[in-house]
Order: structure tokens, then sequence, then C-alpha cells
């Protein structure tokens, strides 16, 4: 290549990494100004890919590095500030809670099996090697819950909710423990399920099966929203300890996710610290890049243990999550 040539070429990599931090910049600035609460969609599912979002500009910085090109350089540093801060605290390390004295113990299992997933069987497995004391089951269409139901993995759990229908928003919870004042008020056109467990003594919680709609376009961003409010709302008025299982369709980027958190529930996940564990898309021939499936938990609950299954044939790995009911003080329930 001729020294014109390559001068040319080194100019235009140059304007677009310009252009590349120029767009990041937008996207970030928009969520430091809450701009998604204006703006659900597009800003939801940026915001939600978050960790892999904000990886060019780093190529940026190798680009200024390699063009001797300071101001470009120096103009990735709040980018990669501001990505690190976002992104580390949901990929370090770290380990799982001591399970407190006297405390009663539960595992759950929550797995979205897409629902016209025909390997759904194939979970069965997996119940019956983690042995949960709940089964939450997401996407449970007449094709995956039955298989599921055939595989023999349920057979042991005396206490159900069935609520399988054709498409993506049925459910069901099989249960250990007996589960009761189960209801399903219909927001943003799907049912946002919940129920109570009670643990072997008498203890009980409220447990939500959740299932809320991708934030893919206005209308569906708008009752994503609005499924997120609620369910933030049933927090903070529960006078019992909560757990809210299944495919939030969000990550701890979004802003509607984080309202949830600080209403008095904790990720599972993060307060293992189970590092870099995405749970979806699970069927493509690349690993998962996002963690859209969770498991949530009152601060009533020791988080003592949290992992991520094996594929099933979903598009979503499914989780479990070692909880431990604390004894309450003797000013609580």
């Amino acid at each position: 290549m001729s020294e014109s040539g390559a001068g040319f070429a080194r100019t235009m990599l140059g304007v677009l990494a310009w252009l590349v931090l120029g767009a990041l910049g937008i996207v970030a600035l928009g969520r430091l100004v809450h701009l998604d609460d204006a703006l659900s969609w597009p800003y939801s599912a940026l915001n939600a890919g978050t960790p892999l979002l904000y990886l060019p500009a780093y190529a940026a910085l190798i680009v200024g590095f390699g063009l001797r090109r300071n101001a470009l350089m120096v103009a990735t540093v709040p980018l990669i500030g501001l990505h690190l801060f976002w992104t580390v605290p949901e990929v370090w390390p770290g380990g799982p809670e001591k399970v407190p004295s006297g405390a009663q113990q539960v595992r759950v299992l929550s797995a979205n099996l897409l629902y016209y997933n025909t390997d759904a069987g194939r979970l069965g497995s997996q119940i019956e090697k983690e042995q949960p004391g709940i089964v939450v089951l997401i996407e449970a269409s007449p094709l995956t819950l039955g298989a599921v139901q055939r595989s023999g993995a349920l057979a042991g759990y005396q206490y159900r909710v069935d609520k399988p229908a054709e498409g993506a928003f049925g459910y069901a919870v099989y249960s250990r423990y007996p589960l009761s004042d189960w209801s399903a008020p219909v927001v943003g056109g799907q049912s946002v399920a919940r129920m109570t467990v009670t643990l072997d003594g008498g203890r009980q919680f409220v447990l939500f099966p959740v299932h809320t709609n991708a934030p893919m376009g206005a209308e569906y961003a708008h009752d994503w929203r609005l499924q997120l409010e609620r369910l933030t709302s049933e927090v903070r008025a529960s006078r019992l300890p909560v757990v809210l299982a299944g495919d939030f369709n969000a990550t701890r980027d979004n802003r509607p996710f984080r309202r949830l958190l600080s209403a008095g529930v904790r990720d599972a996940h993060d307060t293992a610290n189970a590092g870099w564990d995405p749970t979806w898309p699970a069927n493509e021939l690349l690993p998962p890049v996002l963690r859209i499936d969770h498991v949530l938990a009152s601060p009533a609950f020791a988080i003592t243990g949290y992992r991520r299954g094996g594929n099933d044939g979903s598009d979503h790995l499914p989780i479990v999550a070692e909880l431990a009911l604390r004894v309450p003080s003797s000013s609580a329930d």
C-alpha cells in the first residue's frame, strides 16, 4: 500500500473510532440521565447489553494508541470507567453466605422451557440430580410441561400449580411444601402469579413465578415496565418474605429491575458472587451473553448457593438457588 493509501486508512480508522465513541457516549449519557424512563425502547434493550455493548471502547483505545491520537485515548477513559463500574459487580467472583443457625433450607430450581422445545424432557435429569424443594417452570406449554412430566422427575412433588398454555406464557410450580392463596392478576396482558409456600414448622413465604414480556418494541417495553412495577409493588406490600423466580427479561443494568431489587429483595447470583454466569441465549452456536433469569429473595433468606444448570434444549439455561429462611427475631413475624 502506498504512503497516501496508508494515511487514508489511518484517517478512516480514526474517524470510525470517534464515531463508535460518539454512539456509545450517547447511550451512556442516556443511562446517566435516566432517559430509559422516558424511552423504554430502545434503551431497555441497549442497557441490558451493557457488559458487551461498551467493549468497542477498548478497541478505540487500542486504535488511539496505535495511531498516537492522544485525544482519542483520553476520550475512551470515561466510557471504560463507566463500563467497569457497571459491569465488575456482575462478573466479580466470591462466595455464598453461610447457613444461619436454625434456618430452614429451600432449594429452588427455575427453568424457562421454551414453549416449542421438543427436548424439554431433558430437564428431568437435572431435577432428579438437584432434588429441589421447589421447581418453577416458565413457558410451560402442553408440549414442554408434558415432556418434563413424562420424564418422571416431577412425580414426587405432592403440591403443584399447573397453568400450561399454548405459546410462551404458561407456567407451573411443583413443590414439596404446601401451596395456597394462588392468584394471578393480569398486568400488561400477562398474568403476574403469586402463591404462599408453607414450610415445615409453619413458616411461610410468598412465591412469584415470573415471566415478563420481552421489551422488544415500544408496546412490549411498556408492558414489561408495568409488570416489573407490579412486582415491585407486591414486594413492598408483602408482610411475608418473598421469593421471585423466573425469566424477568431484564438484567441488573435495567432501571425497572434495579427498582425491584431496591424494594427489598436480593439477587441470589449477586449475593453469592457467582461471577459471569449468563443464561440467554443458550441454543445458539455462541455461548449465552445475558443473565435475564433470576431468583430474588427477601433478606429474611440467606443465599447459601447459586449455580447455572445445563442445556435442556431451551434458549435459557436453568438456575438453582440455595436459600435458607432465617429464624425470625422476637419482633418479626
